[in-house]
């Protein structure tokens, strides 16, 4: 089992070769999350996912569970593995990994992806709707937000294998929560607007957690940005993966 010793130990896995593509989950899953995005990028990309601190295989505590670690986290496994610069591919948590490093090393990330995720940008809609989202939705919703509200009807088996994959993780939600809507974590406006770099946003039409409305707001105070809508909850890479990795590869395939 790979794994990077950094102040905490990472879990990570690769396959394929070429261009990186580092994809960086969300608080519901881990590095297992990305199976059908594997399966169709690694055959001419290197493509490379690990569980963030304190998820899945990646060791960490409560105390040491700090979002403004994430970016730090990916650039020195990109350092381990030799790999100068990659194609950012963040769903939800994972696009405040995303960010931190655009802002913070530009030159290490190609072009970003923003799956259903505000990346810790301080976008007051966004703010607001994680905020009044138990105002929403029902306990029995809010337990599975993360996917839409019919998917485990539609598609059992896929929803049974995503309660899995985020059954692995232990660390308390709301000690990922708390750390990172913190003031010294979410990045002001007025700086993520430096962003010059392309990027994506995916906003799934039935999310509950940031509604498609947050993401356009967002996809518009964004200088290089574009939004794409899906037919899907919070997590289109895994409910609607043959339209997520279309519109995927022709993103990353421009110019």
């Amino acid at each position: 089992m790979p794994i990077f010793e950094h102040d905490v130990d990472l879990y990570y896995t690769e396959a394929g070769s070429g261009d990186a593509i580092l994809f960086c989950h969300g608080a519901g899953g881990n590095a297992a999350s990305w199976y059908n995005q594997f399966g169709e990028f690694a055959r001419d990309y290197r493509c490379v996912a690990y569980d963030c601190r304190g998820f899945g295989r990646s060791t960490c505590t409560e105390e040491e569970f700090d979002g403004t670690r994430f970016g730090t986290d990916a650039i020195a496994l990109l350092d381990h593995l030799g790999i100068a610069s990659a194609d950012f591919v963040c769903q939800s948590m994972g696009g405040w990994t995303g960010v931190q490093v655009a802002l913070e090393h530009p030159e290490r990330v190609r072009k970003l992806v923003l799956s259903d995720t505000i990346g810790g940008i301080a976008v007051q809609s966004g703010i607001d709707s994680i905020r009044t989202l138990g105002e929403r939705v029902s306990d029995t919703r809010l337990a599975s937000a993360a996917i839409a509200a019919d998917f485990p009807g539609r598609q059992p088996a896929l929803a049974f294998l995503y309660a899995q994959i985020s059954d692995f993780n232990r660390l308390p939600q709301g000690a990922v929560g708390g750390s990172l809507f913190d003031e010294s974590v979410l990045v002001p406006i007025d700086r993520a607007r430096t962003l010059s770099l392309p990027i994506l946003v995916f906003a799934g039409t039935h999310d509950v957690l940031w509604p498609p409305y947050v993401l356009r707001e967002l996809a518009g105070i964004l200088a290089n940005a574009e939004c794409f809508e899906i037919d899907s909850g919070h997590s289109p890479y895994f409910e609607n993966p043959e339209v997520f990795n279309r519109v995927l590869r022709e993103f990353l395939a421009r110019g």
